[in-house]
């Protein structure tokens, strides 16, 4: 994967040339990118005076003239391996771009953003994959204890705003609170657009505007969850150079506790199906304690499942709902191959785990 120090690499590099159609890049640049031969990356083409350029994975290309690019279109483009270094060639089909999501775009802004320097990326990169400072501060107890401290009716009734009903959501709601994770930030800031007053990275440096310098540990709290949403996003940068897709968010409830979700789906081999796509999704309820699902579809309609709870009445509630969950799933088009529910805490697994082969219902302990 491309280290910290490469993503923010800043300057000049012209080891691009056109030999045809296709680009060529010099094997050490290949190295520091990060690349995977049949790796399809995606580049944004810009004009910086009269110079064509293009911005591959944080780092900045001259182009030769004789080039089709159009400053400001975004290409995508597979990476192949060769004796004498790696082509990029132009994906026509947009059936190969859709293995990639809109967070490839976000981690490339995250790195080439000039607001986060080496040292502040690589902290970032050693910290773990879930986001426990931000769920803590979404807690209904822990941010009306902030707003009470901070007094700012406007802020308050913003957060208000991006907060989700459990018991009234529907997946409109559910797009509209990820578009407003703050996982986008950098994307929207890199291509000019407004940035939605309900973004939760933006609500979060606008807190730690307002708090007191003296509120020592509010501010940290603030500081925490910022460095949970910043390691998610460049958690995505370094799955996209591996081929992968992985990005998390924390969503905050009016009548509920915040509930952590994080998509993930390993990199597709050469002449193997695409890897299953997988949700995982983590909160701690008052009512029913701890729980974790984790969600696999694969083949665009077979689902597996696995669920894990801490307590005794949960396990057995879900056990009693697992053919309504079925016959739900099944009216809307997607099969359940399988459902295992555990009566403990998750423990840690693998992302590429999938179920066994063959149709199976297993809910035993």
């Amino acid at each position: 994967m491309i280290g910290p120090d490469e993503a923010t690499l800043s300057g000049r590099l012209n080891p691009i040339y056109l030999e045809g159609r296709p680009l060529l890049l010099e094997a050490p640049v290949a190295r520091a990118l990060g690349l995977r031969d049949g790796q399809i990356v995606q580049a944004s083409v810009e004009l910086r005076g009269e110079t064509l350029k293009m911005l591959i994975n944080g780092q900045m290309f001259d182009l030769p003239p004789g080039l089709r690019f159009r400053p400001g279109e975004d290409v995508w483009l597979r990476a192949h391996a060769k004796a004498n270094g790696w082509l990029l060639r132009p994906v026509e089909s947009q059936e190969d771009t859709t293995e990639l999501s809109e967070a490839t775009t976000v981690s490339m802004a995250v790195a080439s953003s000039p607001t986060i320097n080496t040292s502040r990326l690589l902290a970032l990169s050693l910290r773990p994959p879930q986001t426990p400072a931000l769920m803590s501060l979404f807690q209904p107890a822990q941010i009306a204890a902030l707003f009470k401290t901070i007094n700012s009716p406007e802020l308050a009734a913003l957060f208000q705003r991006m907060r989700l009903s459990m018991g009234a959501m529907n997946a409109n709601d559910v797009e509209t609170a990820i578009q407003n994770s703050g996982f986008w930030l950098e994307a929207l800031l890199s291509q000019g657009k407004a940035i939605p007053l309900t973004d939760n990275k933006a609500l979060l440096r606008k807190l730690l505007r307002a708090i007191s310098d003296g509120d020592v540990q509010h501010k940290g709290k603030l500081e925490k969850a910022l460095d949970d949403v910043e390691a998610a996003q460049v958690e995505s940068l370094a799955a996209q150079t591996r081929g992968e897709i992985s990005f998390s968010m924390v969503l905050p409830f009016i009548d509920a506790n915040p509930v952590e979700i994080h998509f993930f789906r390993g990199a597709r081999r050469p002449g193997e199906e695409k890897p299953p796509f997988t949700v995982n999704i983590h909160t701690n309820s008052d009512h029913l304690g701890e729980i974790w699902l984790k969600t696999s579809i694969a083949r665009s309609a077979h689902v597996d499942m696995m669920m894990w709870a801490v307590r005794e009445d949960v396990v057995n509630l879900a056990r009693r709902h697992t053919e309504a969950l079925s016959k739900r799933l099944r009216d809307a088009g997607l099969t359940m191959d399988s459902m295992r529910i555990f009566h403990s805490a998750r423990p840690s697994l693998p992302e590429s785990w999938s179920a066994p082969s063959g149709a199976m219902l297993d809910v035993s302990v």
